[in-house]
């Protein structure tokens, strides 16, 4: 298969590790973009339409690095199959381009665990490196 389409949560991974090139949906239309540290910190190049308000600060460093490439222009569709075909047709291209990505997000790649160390420390009766284990609270039963 040359080309797949996937929209569904958590489960790209495996598609941005085989992947020689994506594109990060919601990007070329109105809508904000998608989240491109997932790709980037699995290595894969990253084309990105011009709609990307929602993570403007993480697709300003991956474009100023240059793991990723902005796609835009009069005909979006023309722009997109002329990006993923310079990307496809140079193999050292998509190479640097899925380097540069993953250097971009790496140094944050602690920040998960940082945090959460932060907030446990706010616990009453945490100590340092303790973790606490917690359970959500029950679903409301909707009285019939």
């Amino acid at each position: 298969t040359a080309i797949y389409v996937a929209d569904t949560l958590g489960e790209l991974g495996l598609f941005y590790r085989l992947a020689q090139v994506c594109l990060v949906g919601g990007s070329l239309v109105p809508h904000g973009g998608q989240n491109p540290l997932e790709p980037a910190r699995l290595g894969c190049p990253i084309l990105l339409g011009p709609n990307t308000w929602n993570f403007a600060e993480p697709v300003a460093r991956l474009l100023a690095n240059g793991g990723a490439q902005r796609v835009e222009g009069p005909d979006p569709a023309a722009a997109l199959a002329a990006a993923v075909g310079d990307v496809l047709s140079d193999p050292g291209r998509g190479r640097a381009m899925a380097e540069a990505a993953a250097a971009t997000v790496a140094p944050a790649a602690g920040l998960p665990g940082q945090v959460a160390d932060a907030l446990l420390r706010l616990l009453p009766g945490a100590g340092p490196g303790q973790r606490h284990a917690f359970t959500a609270p029950a679903e409301r039963q909707d009285p019939a």
